[in-house]
């Protein structure tokens, strides 16, 4: 028999759709900081002569700037040969692979199949309406028994679920919906060809007349096959939100009586295979060939966002950062770098509860570990230059621009990327100097360094963005630090322990300066590839998913969400309303169900999308959240304050209107004020997406396809129209 494969795996781990009102759609991209992937209409992927995908070059329809189109989480099956392999390869249509076949009446046993079919199912759900308010941090480590619901009128627990938009699971396969859409939705019994048609299932959605938009679906789903590869994409929803009363938003965050069509859920697929059963009828030897599944053991999640506007632009610290430093300091995922000395995986493989608890208490950074330049440290030194071109915020410092990449900028390339060779170090000063900037975990409620200099002579720290509450005085957490593996690389890099890949491989490689130059092949790299193209901090609540993504508790192995088991038509909510009847309450150890990441985010998401421009925050006193806790937004006690960019790379202020054109306001024409928040439920479909030109340090960043017949003429700045260029902070309710 030929080798075992004794494990199947759904890649990516996590995928990521995005909003779209047009029919039209591409494939996320699956390396980070680069366009979408372009496909045919059954959702193929588009290759070049080289046989790379082929790259977006529009985000709307032809002809219509106020239709984006969809973006599709792409997902695969690879099979993996034993434990020791950890790169996988995607099985193919006709490709031989060793089973686990067992009838009611027989033993399990492994057998040599012929791959026929993939049943791919997802379920996606939206649970916003039915979830407790979003506080800020509150709630990361549980709920307080009162703290507030959202629609806290709801108090039934049969009515509190109809709150819940669930479509209920779709089932698609080649054989039968091949190149044929089903959808999650309101008519999906009627309209598409999918196995779940035939199961009756008690789907909720919004009542039909919410207004300014009806929901009557959370998207669709699609599979096809590709060079014998089966694969599935989940299209999101139209972006279409509404409220059951006269449509008024008036918090950032939460909305009551309003739904949109963001939404995740779980993907799960079995196998169709065929084989020869041999069985024996006393001597003789019988072979029949037998149709048989099997279940992929390691499933997958998808989650619907809104729209990246900038797909170049990656975030200061990207959601594949975030829970790569959740999974090595916590689930002992990479040894050599962060375990019990003497640093080996045989040293560090915990098995148990008891022995993981363990682990956790002793493990450390390596001090020997060597992080490499361009993988661990040139992406956070590079994407703050990018992201000033979206801000309005001035940067002063000696030296011109600190953000400068060029040759003797603060942050040049040339002399950041030198380790200490023959015992000189002629950097290494300038090395302690970018680390000395930058902030630390325990410094999130700092403005500048540390030091005896007046406090407008003392560097800011950076990243000069916003933490995961810098609304309140209540566990603030006013600024961004980088996660605490990040600073370790810094850290091990600003003493001279690091790789210059450049240096280290062959003379003239194209590829040793950018680790993601060329598509992934294997299914980490596709897990991670797509990772790094969400937000991984800050969390207020966030863009794609919030501080949910880092509890630990939610995993069942590194980047794998843990998957619940829960009743049809039975999804769970809040403890308070659940314990009224019995009904499941959520329960992070059981896992998770449809709608579990995406519940805590804004409704209607367009309503925090459009504040997230910057946040005035104080930092009158050092300690000015404890003497003066009620100082926000007080211009009395509230002396010093700065407006701090949340995240330029999702929501840009500042744009180039074209290549060599001036500057504007990304988004003019929609007021900065609660009307505005409910002008962006419509207008967010003709704002302009991002591009670049050029390459590495030379790119230039600037808007396309923006809709000026909808939305005006962009207004530059210092030429601003009273609400149609200032910006506005968050605020509580």
């Amino acid at each position: 028999m030929s080798k075992s494969y004794t494990t199947f795996k759904i890649h990516p781990s996590i995928g990521i759709a995005r909003l779209g009102n047009s029919d039209q759609f591409y494939i996320a991209p699956e390396q980070p900081g680069t366009l979408p992937i372009a496909c045919d209409t059954s959702g193929k992927e588009k290759q070049d002569a080289n046989g790379n995908p082929v790259r977006v070059s529009s985000f709307k329809d032809d002809n219509d700037l106020s239709k984006i189109k969809k973006q599709a989480a792409r997902f695969r099956v690879f099979a993996y040969a034993d434990e020791g392999d950890s790169e996988g390869k995607e099985i193919q249509v006709g490709g031989k692979y060793n089973f686990i076949y067992q009838t009611a009446v027989t033993a399990p046993r492994i057998v040599e199949g012929t791959v026929t079919d993939i049943d791919w199912t997802v379920h996606l759900a939206n649970k916003k309406a039915s979830w407790y308010e979003f506080q800020e941090t509150n709630g990361q480590h549980g709920y307080a028994p009162d703290h507030p619901l959202r629609n806290p009128e709801v108090t039934q627990p049969d009515l509190r679920r109809q709150l819940i938009i669930d479509p209920g699971p779709v089932t698609v396969n080649l054989k039968n919906n091949q190149g044929a859409f089903a959808k999650f939705g309101s008519e999906s019994k009627r309209n598409d060809n999918s196995k779940n048609k035939k199961v009756a299932y008690p789907q909720t959605f919004p009542p039909a007349d919410i207004q300014p938009n009806s929901i009557e679906t959370l998207g669709s789903v699609l599979v096809n096959e590709q060079d014998k590869n089966i694969r599935l994409l989940v299209l999101g929803g139209n972006g279409n939100s509404g409220s059951t009363k006269t449509p008024v938003i008036d918090n950032f965050v939460n909305n009551d009586g309003w739904f949109d069509d963001i939404s995740d859920g779980p993907v799960t697929a079995k196998i169709e295979y065929t084989f020869i059963n041999v069985t024996y009828d006393g001597d003789k030897e019988i072979k029949t060939k037998t149709k048989a599944t099997m279940e992929v053991q390691v499933p997958a999640w998808v989650v619907v966002g809104y729209p990246r506007y900038a797909p170049e632009l990656e975030d200061m610290i990207t959601m594949d950062e975030t829970l790569y430093d959740i999974f090595v300091r916590n689930m002992a995922y990479e040894p050599r770098l962060f375990g019990v000395p003497p640093f080996t995986m045989e040293n560090n493989s915990p098995t148990t509860q008891e022995e993981l608890d363990f682990w956790k208490n002793a493990a450390r950074f390596n001090p020997d570990y060597y992080p490499k330049f361009y993988r661990d440290i040139w992406p956070i030194l590079r994407r703050p230059y990018e992201q000033t071109t979206f801000t309005m915020v001035f940067d002063p410092s000696d030296g011109g621009d600190p953000h400068n990449r060029g040759t003797g900028g603060n942050l040049s390339q040339a002399a950041l990327s030198q380790p200490p060779q023959n015992g000189e170090d002629p950097n290494f000063k300038l090395r302690q100097f970018v680390l000395g900037i930058m902030r630390k975990s325990s410094q999130t409620n700092e403005y500048t360094v540390e030091g005896n200099a007046k406090s407008a002579n003392k560097p800011r720290l950076m990243p000069m963005l916003c933490g995961n509450n810098p609304l309140t005085n209540v566990s603030p957490d006013k600024f961004l630090a980088m996660r605490p593996t990040q600073l370790f690389f810094l850290r091990q890099w600003a003493a001279g322990k690091f790789v210059n890949e450049c240096l280290e491989w062959e003379e003239g490689n194209a590829y040793c300066s950018n680790p993601w130059a060329l598509p992934p092949t294997t299914g980490i790299g596709i897990d991670r590839g797509v990772l790094g193209n969400a937000v991984g901090g800050a969390f207020c609540p966030g863009a794609e998913m919030t501080w949910i993504m880092k509890n630990p508790a939610i995993y069942s192995e590194p980047y794998r969400i843990k998957h619940a088991n829960y009743v049809p038509g039975a999804l769970s909510i809040p403890k308070p309303i659940a314990d009224k009847d019995g009904s499941t309450a959520p329960n992070l150890k059981a896992g998770l169900e449809p709608g579990d990441l995406t519940k805590y985010i804004g409704v209607p998401w367009q309503a925090d999308f459009h504040e997230c421009t910057d946040q005035n925050v104080d930092v009158t006193y050092e300690n000015w959240n404890n003497i003066y806790p009620d100082s926000t937004g007080d211009p009395v006690q509230q002396q010093i304050a700065y407006n701090i960019p949340w995240w330029p790379a999702h929501r840009p202020m500042v744009v180039f209107e074209s290549l060599n054109g001036p500057q504007v306001y990304w988004a003019s024409g929609i007021p900065d004020n609660n009307a505005g928040d409910l002008q962006m439920v419509e207008a967010w479909k003709d704002l302009g997406f991002i591009v670049s030109s050029g390459e590495g340090n030379n790119k230039q960043f600037y808007q396309v396809e923006r809709n000026n017949e909808a939305l005006g003429e962009p207004v530059q700045p210092g030429n601003r129209i009273l609400g149609l260029g200032d910006t506005r902070s968050k605020s509580k309710k």
